[in-house]
């Protein structure tokens, strides 16, 4: 035999031994795997904190909004009357709403303050579709919280808000040409 001769070449995937080789592919394939499950994982904890978080912003709206502070201070006194309507099935009269509201205590205290001034007491007030929670308010114009018949918190409005010191309210479009 000729000691120059090239030796002839093995397949690629054959030891020495003469054995092909096995495997090889699991370790890329285990990876690939446990990225995916991660990768699904993640996704799915980003939207469950998603949900839980937002459910806790409905439920307690942020502090600083004028508007969440209001309802939670009308909230607050429209409890008995709430309380009197899961009770008895409707709502009360304006006169047992009064001495209801007659015994609020603990008056809570919220930033940035609302437009119902921190002195006086609400009134209470039945109207055709539920009732209102009357607060006086800061610049002399009260605040009405509305509730439906069931107790629901509706919204408020200031009473007068949109009118002038005349008590009429101004076209918006006066002046204004085609």
């Amino acid at each position: 035999m000729n000691q120059h001769a090239r030796p002839t070449q093995r397949p690629q995937n054959s030891p020495r031994n003469g054995k092909p080789r096995r495997g090889g592919s699991l370790a890329p394939l285990v990876l690939i795997l446990v990225l995916l499950v991660i990768g699904a994982l993640a996704i799915f904890l980003v939207i469950w904190d998603g949900r839980d978080a937002q459910q806790t912003l409905d439920e307690n709206p942020p502090a600083g909004s004028v508007e969440a502070n209001l309802e939670k201070l009308a909230n607050w006194a429209a409890e008995p009357i709430q309380g009197w309507i899961a009770t008895k099935g409707a709502a009360p009269s304006d006169e047992e709403g009064k001495t209801l509201l007659a015994g609020l205590k603990d008056r809570p205290t919220l930033y940035p303050p609302t437009p119902a001034s921190p002195e006086g007491n609400p009134e209470y007030r039945i109207t055709n579709n539920g009732f209102e929670i009357i607060f006086p308010g800061r610049d002399g114009k009260p605040v009405v919280c509305s509730y439906s018949s069931a107790g629901a918190y509706e919204g408020s409005t200031g009473m007068g808000a949109f009118a002038d010191e005349n008590n009429s309210v101004e076209n918006p479009l006066e002046g204004v040409t085609p």
